[in-house]
């Protein structure tokens, strides 16, 4: 049936024929309608994204640039006292890694290595270049780009100490600040480097212990992934040292009390225990086993320290009776006897 010629129908086909092209005409108003509704609608969509991607860009434009400013509102303390102040101002620099770089110290427009070097203390961060540490790039990279962003700007000073002035390498050790924040303390809690304590150790060590276990705790850096979490703290370990974290598995938060601590309950792990010096007996090399009294063992519960240990923590004239907290590793010397590897040590009253 056909509804171009109405003249040929009367009766129920002219009604069909009508109401025919009237849902014709309402068909094709309906479609006009939505072509336009969906023109509207893709202009919107492509305005939303339009506006997205303007606003993440920018959201990370705003966050290169106050990613810095950000991480110095967390820090900014645990800077040395009494130590040489060196500016930075205007002074070239070249970024070897995270914890290292030149300085143009005598103005000759040169790099001498290693009068000229920079090497930051208390920080250790992933080797770029072949080591017996072990090369890390992935985390390598990241902190040395920090530390080329913090040079970078204004109020950089050095400071140095004087009774520490040099390192193995014949390197300048020091604390960088920069408008009066401490980028060492930084480099540490945003995941850069764990904390180091192999040339010395800070006057505010918890602090730098805080900074570190949060970075742990919050996954930053070298913390973040579990192989690189397992790889870092058996490194530690072999240093000596741990993680002051709950959430670290070497590290027994409770404090012992020395007189009855069974060290075999806790051996490969981090203990801090309490107790009073029974004797000191000098070992060959600069060694020193630190005794301290125990309910079971006759010679007391042995604390092997090294000389650079004993000076950086000031235990050079510790003696019997004095009540000291000792922190380290439990360890079974040459599976006979038990004893802990000094990491630290406090004098308490």
């Amino acid at each position: 049936m056909s509804y171009k010629n109405p003249a040929k129908f009367t009766g129920y086909d002219l009604r069909r024929h009508v109401l025919g092209c009237r849902l014709e005409n309402y068909f094709k108003k309906f479609q006009h309608k939505l072509k336009i509704h969906f023109r509207n609608l893709k202009s919107l969509v492509r305005y939303c994204l339009r506006l997205t991607l303007c606003l993440v860009g920018l959201g990370f434009c705003f966050s290169l640039t106050f990613s810095v400013q950000q991480t110095f509102a967390l820090e900014g303390q645990a800077l040395p006292k009494n130590w040489k102040k060196i500016s930075l101002q205007k002074m070239k620099v070249r970024v070897i890694d995270g914890d290292t770089f030149d300085a143009d110290l005598n103005s000759n427009g040169k790099f001498s290595n290693p009068e000229e070097r920079i090497r930051l203390l208390y920080v250790d961060t992933p080797e770029l270049s072949k080591s017996h540490k072990g090369k890390d790039p992935k985390f390598g990279l990241p902190a040395k780009g920090f530390l080329s962003s913090v040079l970078a700007k204004t109020r950089t000073v050095l400071w140095v100490d004087p009774s520490n002035r040099t390192g193995n390498y014949g390197r300048l050790l020091a604390v960088l600040e920069v408008k009066g924040h401490n980028i060492n303390l930084a480099l540490i809690k945003q995941g850069h480097s764990y904390f180091d304590t192999r040339y010395s150790g800070p006057e505010d060590f918890k602090t730098y212990a805080k900074a570190e276990a949060y970075a742990f705790e919050k996954h930053l850096g070298i913390w973040s992934l579990r192989n690189s979490r397992k790889r870092y703290l058996l490194r530690m370990r072999k240093e000596g040292k741990t993680v002051y974290s709950r959430k670290n598995p070497y590290f027994v938060s409770k404090i012992q009390k020395a007189q009855s601590i069974n060290l075999s309950k806790f051996n490969g792990r981090f203990v801090r225990v309490r107790g009073k010096i029974k004797n000191i007996k000098t070992l060959g090399k600069g060694a020193k086993l630190i005794y301290l009294y125990h309910q079971r063992m006759k010679k007391g519960l042995p604390v092997i320290s090294f000389e650079n240990q004993r000076n950086w923590l000031g235990l050079n004239k510790i003696r019997k009776g004095d009540f000291l907290q000792i922190e380290g590793f439990a360890t079974l010397y040459k599976q006979k006897q038990w004893q802990i590897r000094l990491h630290r040590a406090v004098l308490l009253d």
